[in-house]
């Protein structure tokens, strides 16, 4: 595996207005979301520790603006703040209902980012077409990983990122990682 780890300083960063507001307000409709029944679950990020790496890496990104994806994407949240400091961004999730959320959250603040309904396992019959394609574009991929799923999510990276491309990783509270493609 050509994929090694990558030490980046996270000193707190100022949330900006905007950021707080989006944080805010999406909070509810989270709550909301996990509230109904009906609705699968997701497990939400420390979004402000994501927001903090995010911009850590944004420095370390060769081309003007760099190119965000997300796997298993929930209600857009790191895409999101990955579009609004001004990377191109999309997300992918597999369930209908939260690709409608999170394209409805993007409209509500006007933040323009890409949401993809699908699976980002290629082996699976949702799998997202031209996957392979779009994971060539990327510079910073993000995934917070179910633990079962951590190997073939390193696997996967590591057979569809380009050399050079971040993998930022969430595991829990005050729990990221940062990898790169060598």
């Amino acid at each position: 595996m050509s994929v090694l780890p990558v030490e980046i300083d996270l000193p707190p960063v100022h949330l900006p207005h905007h950021v707080e507001i989006l944080l805010q307000q999406t909070a509810e409709a989270m709550e909301d979301w996990q509230g109904n029944r009906e609705n699968h679950t997701f497990v939400p990020a420390d979004y402000v520790l994501v927001f903090d790496a995010l911009c850590a890496l944004r420095p370390r990104m060769t081309v003007p603006k760099p190119y965000f994806l997300e796997w298993g994407s929930g209600v857009g949240i790191v895409t999101l703040l990955a579009a609004s400091l001004g990377w191109s961004a999309s997300g992918i999730e597999l369930q209908p209902g939260l690709v409608r959320e999170s394209r409805s959250i993007a409209r509500m603040f006007d933040i323009p980012a890409t949401f993809i309904n699908g699976s980002f396992f290629p082996q699976d019959k949702e799998a997202v077409d031209n996957l392979e394609e779009i994971c060539r574009k990327v510079n910073l991929l993000y995934v917070y990983p179910w633990p079962d799923q951590e190997l073939e999510i390193f696997d996967l990276f590591d057979r569809m990122a380009k050399p050079g491309t971040f993998l930022l990783t969430y595991y829990g509270t005050e729990d990221v990682r940062v990898f790169r493609k060598d």
